[in-house]
């Protein structure tokens, strides 16, 4: 039997859906809300922003040198992700 046939006794949950979830579950995600590659990576990159803008208190050129970026990409990405620009509700 192969790994992609292995169902558990309720007969619905397969070793790729428990993968799945194990990877979205650090980021409070079920497999149901992320439906695209591109889709989980925005949703990464947007918590991850946060995250480290919050590290940072939501200081910009701190952020983006902890991330790698220079600040003018970093506000324009904050803004592809719709994230504020300030500590409220992210």
């Amino acid at each position: 039997m192969e790994a992609t046939e292995i169902v558990e006794s309720n007969g619905v949950d397969t070793k790729p859906e428990r993968e799945l979830r194990e990877v979205l579950a650090p980021f409070g995600l079920s497999e149901t809300e992320v439906a695209t590659l591109r889709d989980a990576r925005r949703t990464f990159e947007r918590s991850y922003i946060v995250a480290v803008l919050k590290q940072h208190g939501w200081r910009m050129g701190a952020a983006a040198r902890a991330l790698g970026l220079q600040r003018p990409n970093l506000y324009r990405k904050a803004r592809q992700l719709r994230i504020p620009l300030r500590a409220s509700n992210p």
